[in-house]
């Protein structure tokens, strides 16, 4: 599957030096440029060294969404940021495949677009499927510890979210 990806997921897989985890969950990584301007602005920061070995390796391709489009975006739904209009236009420009954008109205904007849109938890629980984690232990803890670093979670998804992992079994 491939996947264009908002600012919120790298930066707190990065914080978290969990960054590799999009290698080995999806087939192809693309980031806006918008996106990656965002990320190296935090510098030396563990998101943006993961980022740009990531780019440097070639498992994340950095690329320009259409201008236009993303304006027609941007002006459609006044409420996204310009990384998050640049995502829904890079994923169109790919011809559909997923987002991953963690902001609710984002995620409904590239739903009117019938884009597939998941957030960072989604990462975590396709990783967890795939044997990546240990333990659901593990899975909580960094969830957990990607709260206490700023990532933000209405008690409504993060229920869901245990939910699902223990589904999972």
């Amino acid at each position: 599957m491939r996947v264009v990806l908002n600012a919120s997921p790298l930066i707190y897989l990065g914080k978290k030096r969990k960054t590799s985890l999009l290698r080995l969950v999806f087939e192809r990584v693309l980031v806006p440029v918008e996106v990656e301007e965002e990320i190296m602005k935090l510098h030396e920061s563990p998101e943006a060294v993961q980022l740009r070995d990531a780019i440097q390796e070639g498992w994340i391709e950095v690329e320009r969404s259409p201008e236009n489009k993303k304006n027609q975006i941007a002006k459609l739904f006044g409420e996204i940021d310009e990384g998050e209009a640049a995502v829904i236009a890079l994923a169109l420009e790919e011809r559909g495949g997923n987002v991953i954008i963690d902001d609710a109205e984002a995620r409904v904007a590239a739903e009117y677009f019938e884009l597939k849109a998941h957030g960072t938890l989604y990462i975590i629980l396709e990783a967890y499927k795939r044997n990546i984690f240990k333990s659901k232990a593990e899975v909580t803890n960094t969830v957990n510890n990607m709260l206490r670093k700023g990532f933000y979670l209405s008690s409504e998804v993060y229920a869901r979210f245990l939910f699902l992992l223990d589904k999972l079994g």
